[in-house]
């Protein structure tokens, strides 16, 4: 998402199917084997916005330096070729990877009764359940933020 987007900061909405908190500690192997597969796969976002914002800050940095070296060094002493080239560089960098993550909304699955092979129900009635949660919680988090 930090690649494939436009500069603008970025506001993130992400399902959780694997909730990285639970309310309890698992109590059989069963249930340890169900929190094991929830780590393995929870969200591990925390890490990209960390390095969208170092890479925002050395943007940021780079334009500094740009407009120092434009106001204070004489065009006759410097390759305005050069310095162009460098310019257009940094302008693609900040297309591609200029955009900050700003906020982060979570939209978490209710487990209320976690089992083993709750991810291989692939029923009717099994799916529709899934939807229908995932659009309510959806439309919870919406009203939560204003939106």
């Amino acid at each position: 998402m930090i690649d494939a987007s436009p500069v603008t900061d970025k506001r993130v909405f992400i399902v959780e199917n694997y909730p990285k908190k639970i309310e309890g500690l698992p109590q059989n192997l069963p249930e340890v084997l169900h929190r094991a597969r929830d780590i393995m796969f929870s969200d591990k976002t925390a890490h990209n916005i960390k390095m969208s914002k170092v890479i925002t800050w050395h943007l940021e940095f780079i334009e500094e330096l740009y407009k120092i070296v434009e106001k204070n060094v004489d065009p006759s002493k410097i390759d305005r070729q050069k310095l162009n080239n460098i310019r257009q560089k940094y302008q693609k960098m900040m297309k591609e990877h200029g955009a900050e993550i700003k906020k982060i909304v979570y939209i978490t699955r209710e487990e209320r009764f976690p089992y083993l092979y709750e991810n291989t129900d692939f029923t009717p009635a099994g799916i529709k359940n899934l939807i229908m949660e995932g659009e309510s919680r959806t439309k919870q988090a919406l009203q939560k933020i204003g939106l």
